[in-house]
């Protein structure tokens, strides 16, 4: 389910309308109804911060799949973080899963 789906569906679950859920978090409604119709696709980190914030869900919530490893990570770490050091931690991690690969238990 992508971004605008479970957006919709929290909310509408959660019994609030555009406008309140904009009042409650700070993002427009105009950028919600656009998220939750598919015209826009690609929320800020902050944007989701503040939509989980207010519907009182973590942003794990929003997850998708096919997100890139790195923004998944990028989203538990500082805001402040550059691409190159963000590139440093998956090449790290990428080095541990191999240096200690799961045991097939």
């Amino acid at each position: 389910m992508d971004f605008g789906t479970k957006l919709k569906a929290l909310r509408n679950s959660k019994g609030f309308g555009v406008n309140q859920l904009a009042l409650k978090s700070g993002v427009s409604a105009s950028n919600i109804s656009r998220f939750e119709r598919g015209e826009r696709k690609d929320p800020t980190l902050e944007t989701v911060k503040k939509l989980a914030k207010a519907l009182g869900v973590s942003i794990s919530y929003f997850e998708d799949d096919t997100i890139h490893p790195a923004d998944r990570i990028a989203a538990h770490l500082d805001e402040h973080i550059i691409e190159e050091q963000l590139e440093d931690i998956i090449n790290y991690i990428e080095f541990i899963k191999q240096k200690n690969p799961p045991s097939k238990e």
